[in-house]
């Protein structure tokens, strides 16, 4: 059968569809065949509704630039799988996120829609995502009328819901009344690495931060305790793309692509990975710590709880403070067998919960049922 992905190829989304449209094209006894389409870039007859934005207006969200980005970004996916439909026959669709189906009205009800999401819109209006400051809160009901009427028109056509997580489930059937059987929990799915040998021993252990936005992901908050309280002890590498300067124990990398050898190499090196993100949706690099076995030291953010068991297979801040990260990072390094131990209980997690392999079958199970449906 074929199937168009449907792909929001930004930030932490850009990977997520690609992964398992790679392992299906390797796996063609999955009776799957992949089309992925891409929102970004946008064409130029799209550009000034989903780029442009409105001085003094975007604090307030009452230049709507979120609603005209996804509509924008919708639309473009849209006209490419028309395009896509006059050439070839397509069985299926699967959505990666609800922002990418927007504008799916019209679709022959036959053909069954897959919408995977990290997050719902309501979820994400109970949070500072959709409303950063308090006049953008008190006006977040007349910003997001539109977008929500929208997303709850795609989830009336949607044929099976692949949320991300747990908590994101609990969202659909809460919040929109979406039966259980219609849920299917599809998470970020990684080829896992070979697993260690045994806990990292660096002289001075190094403490680990990935993270695109250095300011969104906590970096600042990690430096100012590892300046104050680690940097006669540890080292710190920040693998970013923000620009942030190296300092006493202090290295930056910039420019690592994720899978690349410099990439895999801070892993294998790291004796702590430490992520104090302020605003998530997931964390796909939670899944990627828990892959290569690295002791974690996390917010509770997005769905931190959840990946990391609870604080089972990691650490996870109470509050987002220096002294909080201060005292979980000494609990870790004082007691390195015990964070090892968590560790490896996070790695049998990501065998069960996480592998590509097995979640891309699983994926091509659902497809097949619901051709045959």
């Amino acid at each position: 059968m074929n199937v168009a992905f449907l792909n929001e190829n930004t930030l932490g989304h850009t990977s997520y569809l690609p992964r398992f449209a790679e392992e299906l094209l390797r796996r063609p006894e999955l009776g799957v065949t992949p089309r992925v389409l891409d929102a970004l870039p946008l064409p130029p007859h799209l550009r000034r509704l989903g780029d442009t934005s409105i001085r003094g207006l975007r604090k307030f969200g009452l230049d709507f630039h979120g609603t005209r980005w996804r509509v924008a970004a919708s639309r473009h996916l849209r006209e490419q799988l028309d395009q896509l439909r006059q050439r070839e026959r397509v069985d299926a669709l699967v959505v990666n996120t609800q922002s990418m189906g927007l504008a799916l009205d019209g679709l022959p009800q036959e053909l069954p829609v897959f919408v995977a999401l990290d997050a719902t819109f309501q979820q994400l209006a109970r949070s500072p995502w959709f409303a950063p400051n308090a006049p953008s809160r008190w006006l977040q009901p007349l910003t997001l009328r539109g977008l929500l009427r929208r997303e709850r028109a795609l989830f009336a056509r949607t044929t099976r819901f692949l949320p991300w997580s747990a908590p994101v489930s609990e969202s659909l059937r809460r919040d929109y009344g979406v039966a259980a059987e219609r849920i299917s929990v599809l998470p970020p799915s990684l080829t896992p690495p070979p697993r260690r040998a045994g806990p990292v021993a660096n002289v001075r252990p190094q403490l680990l931060f990935l993270g695109g936005d250095f300011i969104r992901k906590g970096g600042p908050l990690l430096r100012e305790c590892h300046e104050r309280f680690f940097a006669n002890r540890c080292d710190l590498h920040l693998v970013t793309q923000s620009e942030v300067s190296a300092g006493p124990g202090v290295f930056v990398h910039r420019g690592v692509k994720a899978g690349s050898e410099a990439w895999q190499q801070r892993w294998r090196e790291a004796d702590v990975f430490v992520f104090p993100s302020r605003l998530e949706t997931f964390g796909i690099v939670l899944l990627e710590a828990l892959a290569f076995e690295v002791p974690v030291v996390a917010s509770a953010t997005g769905a931190a709880r959840s990946i990391l068991g609870n604080g089972d297979f990691g650490r996870l801040l109470p509050e987002l403070t220096v002294e909080a990260l201060r005292t979980a990072l000494e609990e870790v390094l004082a007691d390195p067998s015990a964070a090892w131990t968590r560790a490896q209980r996070g790695r049998e997690d990501f065998q069960r919960n996480y592998a590509l392999d097995a979640n891309t079958a699983r994926l091509a199970g659902r497809l097949q049922s619901a051709q045959l449906a």
